[in-house]
């Protein structure tokens, strides 16, 4: 006979599945253009936002991506570094992305072309307003790929190529990009520019964890930005503390190899705290 903690966890590993037979996917016409809704309407509002600051003004642009639909854990990540951003800059410009098991959709898919659309606008508005951009996608990984998955469904990857060609739109626009995802250090350097700040979750070689069904947060974005992140610090600082506190959870886990996060802080930004870095 099953007991209840059986029960619980045959739940928990059925209740992805579940849900797929009703979530929505961009092989469906219909959501796929609900989703262009979706995310049309996410730019207007940036661009409505962008047009109201006064003259000169350095706007914070924030990307979010949300891109493998059989975590919860990525979307909260996503959502939860926009409540930090916030609180740095209350006039904060947000875009959205996110794959979730659902029958209707709250946010634009996450996928290669939504992405690709998101930096092309932004890269557009990067040539008339000053503006600073941080950049967070969460999701599964391996080398070179940031997995897309809708509906159980794996879609078109991000690379590292397309990830440096949209940012290389940018210019000189300042940026952090943070990627929390398995083997996300094998990014950094493909993207890692003087005036960009990388951040991943593992080294190139390694997996990263926290990304469970039910899992609240992925590790790196925990540590990160959970209740120890103080933007008044500099990145490293911050980097720094949530590396010390991954180390110490997954030396309890007995985690074989740990996950060793990366960072690169250009030298011009070294000494400068977060806030300085993403306030107007």
């Amino acid at each position: 006979m099953l007991t209840a903690k059986s029960l619980r966890f045959i739940f928990a590993l059925c209740l992805p599945l579940l849900l797929v037979g009703c979530a929505l996917s961009p092989a469906s016409i219909d959501a796929r253009n609900a989703s262009d809704v979706l995310l049309e309407r996410q730019l207007a509002a940036v661009e409505s936002g962008l047009e109201k600051l006064p003259k000169g003004e350095r706007a914070l642009v924030y990307l979010g991506s949300a891109q493998h639909s059989q975590s919860l854990a990525f979307q909260r990540d996503v959502l939860l570094l926009e409540k930090r951003l916030k609180s740095i800059h209350p006039k904060l410009q947000s875009i959205i992305l996110s794959n979730q098991e659902s029958s209707t959709l709250t946010y634009p898919f996450a996928t290669l072309e939504t992405l690709g659309e998101a930096f092309k606008r932004i890269s557009k508005w990067s040539q008339t307003y000053p503006l600073t951009l941080v950049v967070l996608v969460s999701t599964h990984g391996n080398v070179d790929v940031l997995s897309t998955n809708i509906a159980n469904t794996y879609f078109s990857p991000v690379r590292s190529r397309n990830l440096r060609a949209w940012l290389n739109e940018l210019g000189d626009t300042p940026s952090t990009v943070i990627l929390s995802a398995c083997y996300s250090g094998s990014f950094l350097p493909i993207i890692s520019e003087p005036h960009r700040i990388v951040l991943t979750a593992a080294a190139a070689t390694r997996n990263s964890f926290g990304c469970a069904y039910g899992s609240e947060n992925t590790y790196f974005i925990s540590a990160l930005f959970g209740e120890d992140f103080d933007p008044g610090k500099t990145w490293k600082a911050n980097f720094d503390t949530a590396l010390s506190t991954i180390e110490k959870r997954e030396q309890a886990l007995h985690v074989a190899l740990p996950s060793n996060p990366q960072r690169f802080i250009p030298e011009s930004f070294e000494n400068k705290s977060i806030a300085e870095l993403l306030k107007p």
